[in-house]
């Protein structure tokens, strides 16, 4: 029980990452403004929806080996959106 919730956290901080890539990668043509308006919000929305879908549906769910699958798919597809949407320099 402890572990669905640590997961949701992480769930929703994984909508933050485009954050630290801020000031790890650099930014293409002054676009730190239009990510801040545009991605943050949008990856954050979308975290918290991956969150309420893995905390709802699998909540039902007693099958430890699904659940793990879900969260890691969950996981890398917020990592992928993150490293696709970021305008690399």
């Amino acid at each position: 029980m402890k572990s669905d919730y640590i997961k949701s956290i992480i769930l929703i901080l994984l909508g933050f990452l485009t954050i630290p890539l801020l000031e790890i990668l650099p930014v293409q043509g002054g676009g730190a403004s239009l990510i801040i308006v545009i991605t943050i919000p949008f990856l954050v929305l979308v975290s918290v929806i991956m969150t309420i879908v893995y905390s709802l549906y699998y909540k039902k769910k007693k099958s430890e080996n699904m659940k793990k699958k879900a969260f890691i798919i969950m996981a890398l597809i917020l990592i992928a959106l993150n490293l696709l949407i970021f305008p690399h320099g």
